[in-house]
């Protein structure tokens, strides 16, 4: 029988323990999603402390999929930098770092999203602040559009580390003879 402890792979993904850390909300980001040192340094300090695979807080995939303030956007291409840190720094420190992409849909609010929330349905239900307004086809295919960048950005970002880490090897072999 498996133990807590024991390495376990995930669709290929090794890790060194079944330790899984859900996706919650930290309020870390900046004002726009932008993932902050504060973020980072927290994500790191759970893989130093074991944990085998950390799954990313609430990742809105456009900005009125927002559902409440400091939560993180993957929705600009400025923001892989940042995402390159973050996940550099969990895996630098022995951890492996999974996106939870989202939409908030009717469960924002205007103030937060920047315009009326979006729903299926222009029902109002106890789950929803306020009267979201039905999603066309157009705005439908736009979110879809959105979820497959998101992803896009993740791939993007994790070739470019692994870009960046076979250039340090192969620093350190120069520097090695």
């Amino acid at each position: 029988m498996a133990n807590l402890f024991d390495q376990t792979t995930i669709n290929g993904m090794t890790l060194h323990n079944r330790l899984v850390r859900s996706a919650t909300w930290e309020g870390m980001c900046d004002q726009d999603g932008r993932p902050t040192e504060k973020l980072i340094n927290w994500y790191r300090d759970l893989a130093q402390g074991g944990i085998g695979l950390i799954i990313s807080g609430y990742t809105f995939v456009s900005p009125e999929g927002k559902q409440m303030p400091g939560k993180m956007g993957i929705h600009r291409d400025d923001y892989a930098g940042d995402y390159i840190n973050l996940t550099s720094a969990v895996h630098d420190a022995g951890g492996k770092i999974a996106v939870q992409l989202v939409h908030a849909g009717g469960q924002t609010d205007a103030k937060t999203a920047g315009q009326q929330p979006l729903a299926p349905s222009a029902v109002q239900v106890d789950q929803f602040p306020e009267m979201p307004a039905e999603l066309t086809k157009n705005q439908i295919n736009d979110i879809v559009t959105a979820f497959g960048e998101g992803g896009i950005y993740c791939v993007i970002e994790k070739k470019e580390r692994e870009k960046a880490a076979k250039g340090k090897d192969a620093d350190k072999d120069n520097r090695t003879g």
